[in-house]
């Protein structure tokens, strides 16, 4: 996208990113008091789950299908036509009266979010020349990253003057906003020549929708239906594409090593990265024994370094190789993941935030080099093609890592609680020995505890370092990342 200036463009796309990050997660504090005003009853709570789920569900399954429509038809227009989705979404959601109607809701808006993401990276990329390419991935890249950290803050200080409705109602001048950035500039290219495959993308869409649903259970055996379902679509899809003139990804996009290597970066990436999202704010309440927000405050520590490290990045990827940067970037992460698997009940300042914050750091140092190297290894005319992919890649790992690891830590708590009861007071003790006895069967418990998180941060630093492994395989010169 080119206009009367660089800086609207990139004005434009960073705007829509960072409206699209946080939306994702502006409803994690909002939610208490959605089932409030919906009045859902208790013993329906795992539905208002679905306000959620129904988010990340659309969000990934459109990425595919947008991210071909926009190689084809101009970036600017899926662009435009992103916000309208995400606009109408949001105003559904605004003044949705029941729980499936902020389900349906959310899900359009995800599908309007889900365009925004592959189109501005791609368009970082077409608006640019050179080096200064991967410096605007790294910015972009940062503003979607910013977003997704302030979402739960915006979404508690909109709390404290207004409804949750407000959040979805003030999302209208956002997009307006990105909508009239974005009028000021035009394509940086008209499409690529061929078509979208219509089928192709619906059977990606369902098959992703299936298995993410099929994993969002408490256990990866949950719902083994859906997943025999992704699977067979799979299937379904990789016959059809073989046999398609022009498929969905272009055949050539997978024998490119260079791709290849960015995406199962992306993956192993996602599954490190949900590690400390889901992991540190528990570990917080359960062995340190913090509130719910003292215990979410500890992961800002961590979130808040990616958007820093993605500016980074992206700055020291313009002038040293993108391989050596993503894998600088990752083995930090694991050195940060390291420490934290040797944290017990008395980790405290400064280590907590020390480590935390090289943990953080290093996943926003990789974003830039891993979408300017895969960006470049597609070529022109597929790179919102490949951004999409490098997107589903990450949520995939997320979705597969989270059902993993709680799947792993439930029954591995389990096993190792197993001979543990809580100590009843018996008739004619005394206080200070009941006390005495109640504080091992606690030290029991948080013993249990550690050791499965010790163990699971474990697990990211060795997918972080497998993450550093891929992205020696980037390509991409000096100073010249995406020429």
């Amino acid at each position: 996208m080119r206009g009367r200036g660089a800086g609207y463009a990139l004005a434009a796309l960073c705007a829509a990113v960072f409206v699209s990050g946080l939306d994702q997660t502006v409803v994690v504090t909002v939610l208490p008091q959605v089932i409030t005003d919906l009045r859902i009853p208790i013993t329906r709570l795992d539905d208002a789950a679905w306000i959620v789920t129904a988010y990340l569900v659309g969000y990934t399954a459109a990425m595919p299908l947008l991210g071909r429509i926009a190689d084809v038809y101009g970036y600017r227009r899926v662009l435009l036509a992103s916000c309208g989705l995400f606009a109408s979404g949001s105003l559904w959601a605004a003044t949705a009266g029941d729980l499936w109607s902020l389900v349906a809701a959310r899900a359009v808006q995800a599908v309007g979010g889900g365009g925004l993401v592959p189109v501005a990276l791609a368009a970082a990329v077409a608006a640019r020349g050179g080096a200064r390419r991967v410096v605007a991935l790294g910015i972009v890249s940062g503003a979607a990253e910013a977003g997704a950290v302030l979402g739960p803050l915006y979404g508690a200080g909109v709390l404290d003057v207004a409804s949750w409705r407000w959040v979805f109602w003030l999302n209208l001048p956002l997009v307006a906003v990105v909508v009239a950035l974005a009028s000021t500039t035009t394509d940086a290219v008209a499409g690529a020549l061929g078509r979208v495959e219509w089928v192709g993308g619906a059977l990606a869409g369902l098959a992703l929708v299936s298995l993410t649903i099929g994993l969002s259970g408490k256990r990866l055996t949950d719902r083994p239906w859906l997943l025999a379902a992704a699977a067979l679509l799979a299937l379904t899809l990789a016959a059809r594409e073989a046999r398609a003139r022009q498929p969905l990804l272009p055949r050539a996009l997978f024998r490119n090593a260079g791709l290849g290597s960015a995406a199962g970066a992306n993956l192993a990436l996602g599954g490190a990265l949900i590690v400390a999202l889901a992991e540190v704010p528990l570990f917080g309440v359960v062995v340190l024994g913090r509130s719910p927000t003292a215990a979410a405050l500890m992961l800002v520590r961590f979130t808040a370094l990616i958007p820093v490290g993605a500016l980074l990045g992206g700055v020291i990827a313009s002038r040293l190789s993108p391989a050596l940067v993503g894998a600088a970037g990752m083995t930090a992460s694991a050195a940060g993941f390291l420490l934290l698997s040797r944290w017990d009940g008395h980790i405290a300042e400064p280590r907590l935030t020390v480590d935390l914050a090289l943990a953080g750091i290093g996943f926003g140092v990789v974003l830039a080099p891993l979408a300017a190297s895969a960006l470049a290894a597609a070529g022109r005319g597929n790179e919102a093609s490949a951004a999409a992919a490098l997107t589903i890649a990450r949520m995939l790992g997320m979705t597969i890592g989270l059902a993993a690891l709680t799947t792993w830590g439930l029954e591995t708590f389990g096993r190792r609680t197993a001979g543990l009861s809580l100590p009843l007071r018996a008739v004619g003790e005394s206080e200070a020995a009941y006390q005495a006895e109640l504080d091992r069967y606690r030290d029991a418990v948080r013993g249990a505890a550690v050791f499965v998180f010790d163990r699971i941060f474990v697990v990211a630093a060795i997918l972080s370092l497998l993450t550093a492994l891929m992205c020696t395989a980037l390509r991409g010169e000096r100073g010249r990342t995406g020429a």
